[in-house]
């Protein structure tokens, strides 16, 4: 991560600033959404405050339990980065729902990835993450930031993505009442083409309603992480959408 800072420039800062001032979007979806398309929860119906949405929104003004500008989640990118590089091609075109202020951008673009997509719910996190582009260099044409929820992607997203890296998201999604956890595994299914590679770092799904939605009909199971210390790293490669 500090090579990265060290290389950015201030005018080079300024250019991306614009660029991504042009490139993040807001997405429109069906039903019950705010004016950013995200699907409207009850935050009352929510196992945890993890699981508001008020919750992420003020930790990443500065007002919750962690940092706001940057954290890694769980793990650090040398702790689960071999799983990337070993089974996700440098060319595939990734996902990472719920990114919040997580330096994984960084970390993919620092190892030869390119082609990315970051989406969270809140659009705080996504101007977390335009700040810690800043400290991006090379070409990041190909880096996509929307204000999205993960249960109600763009429709004409079928089959987009090679591959789906999500830390937490799923957690958190969980935490946010019932039924919520199977909406984004759907939508996962939907976005990602068959064959596509989607690890999961989670902590708090519980392990039988994970093997339930990851149907071992539609799911091959890469790697089980239920032994993790952690949080378990949770590989699984998408057999149909």
């Amino acid at each position: 991560m500090k090579n990265l800072q060290e290389k950015a420039t201030g005018a080079g800062r300024g250019l991306l600033q614009n660029y991504l001032n042009r490139h993040i979007q807001f997405a429109a979806s069906d039903g019950e959404t705010d004016d950013n398309g995200v699907l409207q929860n009850d935050d009352s119906a929510a196992r945890s405050p993890f699981g508001t949405r008020e919750y992420w929104d003020s930790l990443y003004q500065g007002n919750g339990d962690y940092p706001a500008n940057e954290y890694q989640w769980y793990y650090g990118f040398q702790e689960y980065g071999k799983y990337v590089t070993q089974l996700i091609p440098r060319n595939s075109n990734v996902l990472l729902p719920g990114i919040g202020n997580d330096p994984i951008i960084l970390d993919l673009l620092q190892k030869g990835y390119s082609t990315l997509t970051g989406t969270d719910y809140s659009e705080h996190a996504i101007e977390r993450q335009q700040e810690l582009l800043s400290y991006a260099y090379g070409n990041v044409d190909m880096v996509k930031l929307h204000c999205m929820d993960a249960r109600k992607m763009p429709t004409d997203w079928n089959d987009k993505f090679d591959a789906i890296v999500e830390k937490g998201a799923l957690d958190a999604i969980y935490l946010s009442g019932d039924g919520n956890f199977e909406k984004a595994v759907k939508e996962f299914e939907r976005v990602l083409r068959p064959g596509g590679i989607l690890i999961n770092i989670s902590g708090v799904v519980p392990g039988e309603l994970r093997r339930d939605v990851f149907d071992e009909q539609q799911w091959e199971w890469v790697r089980d992480g239920s032994d993790d210390l952690k949080a378990g790293i949770f590989i699984l490669k998408l057999l149909s959408s």
